[in-house]
């Protein structure tokens, strides 16, 4: 991948960040949704989310280019976390639906931190 390719798929994905953290913050509801809980202290774990996603995602988009990678490294790590965390948390569908989608988002970031390289 060219370094302006890998630069703009970088990019990309801190801006993919940036609009799912500031769904987070506009739309809280739909991590309970998701989950099939009517309990709202989800809705405060996906403001949680939007905040955290939206700080590392405005690192990764104004920083500098060594900053806009190690923002998608964070990014990655912190996608297997809430893999983790969900995984230990919810039961049956949901902790399936959350693990694969925060997983998933972990290593696409991974992949695509990689190819920059």
């Amino acid at each position: 991948m060219t370094s302006t390719r890998s630069a703009k798929a970088v990019r990309t994905m801190h801006l993919a960040t940036a609009g799912y953290a500031v769904y987070c913050l506009v739309k809280p509801e739909h991590l309970r949704e998701a989950i099939g809980s009517d309990d709202t202290m989800w809705d405060t774990v996906a403001r949680v989310f939007g905040v955290r996603d939206l700080a590392v995602a405005g690192v990764g988009l104004l920083g500098s280019a060594s900053a806009t990678r190690t923002a998608l490294a964070i990014r990655s790590a912190i996608d297997f976390g809430d893999a983790a965390l969900l995984g230990a948390t919810l039961d049956g569908e949901a902790r399936s639906k959350a693990v694969g989608v925060a997983a998933g988002w972990g290593l696409l970031n991974l992949a695509v931190l990689g190819r920059s390289r």
